[in-house]
Parts: C-alpha cells; sequence; structure tokens
C-alpha cells in the first residue's frame, strides 16, 4: 500500500457512489485488523493474510467491497501507545477503508426509530440518502460534525479540510497530537463502556430469577426509558408528536424497542451475555456496540467467537441477512 492509495480516494463523485451502494460491506473487528497490519509490517511471516491483503485492496479499489470502521475500531487503535505499531495499523485501516467509518449511536438511533414510527404511523418517511449510516468524516463514528450535543463544534474551515481529506485527517487523528488528549479521548470511551456493563451487571443481578422472556420485556422497557431522548428525536423527524406514543398503552413506544435495530441487537446479545457464567468486562461492551452498529447494514462480519456465537445463538445473522465469520481467510471463497 502507498501513499498513492491512500489519495486515491479522497474524494467520490455521484458514480462512485452509485457504484458504493452495490458494494459489498464487510465489518472486520479489531483483531483481524491487527492480523491484516502485521501482514504489512512483516509478509514473509505473514503469507497467508498478505495475500488475502492483496485481495482485499484489489476488491476495495475495484469498488466490490467496503470495509467501514466503527468507533470501537478507532478507540483501539488510538489508544496503542508503541506509536510505530499505532501507525502501521492506523495506515492500514485508513487505506482499506477510504476513512469510511459507521455512523455514532446517536444518529442511528434517532434515524432507525424513526424509519419504525413511520411504518408504524403509515406516515412514508424516508432518510433521503441511502448511505445514510456511512460518512468519511471519522468524528462521525460518536457525532454527527453538525451535532449541537458536540462539547467542542468544529470550525467550518477545519471541517472542509476534513471533508477534503478524510484518509488524511483520520491517519492524523489515529497518529498524531499531544499525547494528554490522546489518552483523554480514550478515557473518555472507556467511561461510557464501564457505564454501559455496570447498567448490565447489575440488572442480571436484579433479575436473574426471571426467565428469558421476562427479562427480556424489562430490557425492552428499561430501553425505552434509558433512550426516549433519541425517540422523541425520532418522532420529530416523522412530525408525531411525542404526545402520540402513548396511545393504544404505548404500543406505539413500545414498537421502536423491539424493531428498532441498534436496540433489539443490544438487547439480545446482552441476554445472552447475562446468562453466562462468567463476570461482564468492559470488553464485552466494546463489541456489543460493535454488533449492534454492524449487524444491520453489514454483508459479512468476520469477529471473534465469543460475540460471533452470541450473534448466532440470538438469530441475528439470520434476521439482518449478514454472515457471520470468525476466519479472515473465509472471505476469499465468500468474495
Amino acid at each position: 500500500m502507498t501513499a498513492a492509495a491512500m489519495g486515491s480516494a479522497e474524494s467520490l463523485s455521484p458514480a462512485d457512489r452509485a457504484t458504493a451502494r452495490t458494494a459489498k460491506i464487510v465489518y472486520l473487528d479489531q483483531n483481524k485488523w491487527i492480523d491484516l497490519a502485521r501482514a504489512v509490517a512483516a509478509p514473509a511471516e505473514h503469507p497467508d493474510n498478505r495475500k488475502l491483503l492483496e485481495f482485499l485492496c484489489a476488491k476495495a479499489e475495484a469498488g466490490e467491497i467496503r470495509l467501514p470502521l466503527t468507533a470501537s475500531n478507532l478507540y483501539e487503535t488510538h489508544k496503542l501507545n508503541d506509536p510505530a505499531q499505532r501507525f502501521n495499523l492506523a495506515y492500514t485501516q485508513v487505506t482499506l477503508s477510504g476513512a469510511e467509518v459507521f455512523r455514532g449511536h446517536r444518529r442511528r438511533l434517532e434515524t432507525e426509530a424513526a424509519l419504525v414510527l413511520s411504518k408504524f404511523y403509515d406516515m412514508g418517511w424516508s432518510e433521503d440518502d441511502p448511505n445514510w449510516v456511512f460518512s468519511r468524516l471519522f468524528v462521525e463514528a460518536h457525532l454527527d460534525a453538525d451535532d449541537p450535543r458536540l462539547e467542542s463544534p468544529i470550525p467550518e474551515p477545519v471541517l472542509a479540510l476534513m471533508r477534503a481529506y478524510p484518509q488524511r485527517a483520520m491517519l492524523d487523528h489515529l497518529v498524531g497530537g499531544p499525547d494528554d488528549l490522546r489518552r483523554a479521548a480514550i478515557s473518555k470511551f472507556e467511561a461510557g463502556c464501564e457505564a454501559l456493563r455496570l447498567d448490565i451487571e447489575a440488572r442480571r443481578q436484579r433479575h436473574k430469577g426471571e426467565s428469558e422472556s421476562t427479562r427480556r420485556k424489562i430490557y425492552s422497557v428499561l430501553l425505552v426509558l434509558n433512550e426516549q431522548q433519541f425517540l422523541i428525536a425520532a418522532a420529530d423527524r416523522v412530525g408525531v408528536p411525542w404526545e402520540r406514543l402513548k396511545e393504544n398503552n404505548g404500543s406505539a413506544v413500545r414498537t421502536p424497542a423491539r424493531e428498532t435495530p441498534t436496540l433489539l441487537i443490544e438487547r439480545e446479545i446482552a441476554l445472552k451475555l447475562e446468562a453466562q457464567a462468567r463476570a461482564i468486562h468492559v470488553n464485552d461492551m466494546r463489541d456489543l456496540r460493535n454488533f449492534a452498529t454492524v449487524l444491520p447494514y453489514a454483508d459479512i462480519v468476520v469477529a471473534e467467537n465469543q460475540f460471533t456465537n452470541l450473534a448466532r445463538q440470538a438469530g441475528l445473522g439470520d434476521r439482518f441477512g449478514v454472515r457471520l465469520e470468525t476466519d479472515l481467510q473465509s472471505l476469499v471463497g465468500l468474495l
């Protein structure tokens, strides 16, 4: 991979965007990216993955596949303390992904819930951009660039540069900048994961005597309560007054909890996690959020055994029509 390869996808024409919509979406969890980065650094030591890397590069360059990253991918790379290792991994991800990311939790949840409510009320609303869930601004893996909830709004001239050179912007973010700011960003991400872990662990203890069916109902109610600000925003987007969601004994507000992909996946995998006879770890929360991010929008997900098996047990691969794999080499036959 060369600097020319990085620069070749800095912008997409309308024709390129049309092609991108037909490309297969492939998601790789962080350990799979690390395997590919090792094949970049030491190809002779990793011949199979080096061959696969060249295969994926050719497919991406031909517009046949897309390999977007998640907020968790960016976090895992950003937290590496070894600058050389971090650069090698970041460069591999930036080049193959084209700096494309899945949009963050808030944007996905609001849009998904709006689509569910539109269908519930037979309003015919839809998101204009069929690629709405993807962005080539790395910051939008967390929050949309124009989201008023951003702690520090991004000046428009800076945004313009990021839009013009998305891969360079992502690479600079991952490998450059003051180390104290890097550590602060890492700590903030970890705090969010830890809060989610504590919620799930506490709920497991409170309801450990209940059946899975009862725990599913409890979790659905809690999700609605915890995410009601996003459900209100979704109702606003489709023009439904919030008060109407209380109609029919609240069936309108329960429907997004059952059918919004982000909430459904979080609930189903969390139920499987809670049923395991082991402590729940912070790493589990990153994987949970990853799967909730990618399963509705990817064609192929290659991840570690633990969460792949949980997703299979929950029937999520079939529900969303996504192929769940654990072996990187499986991509050769699938693509």
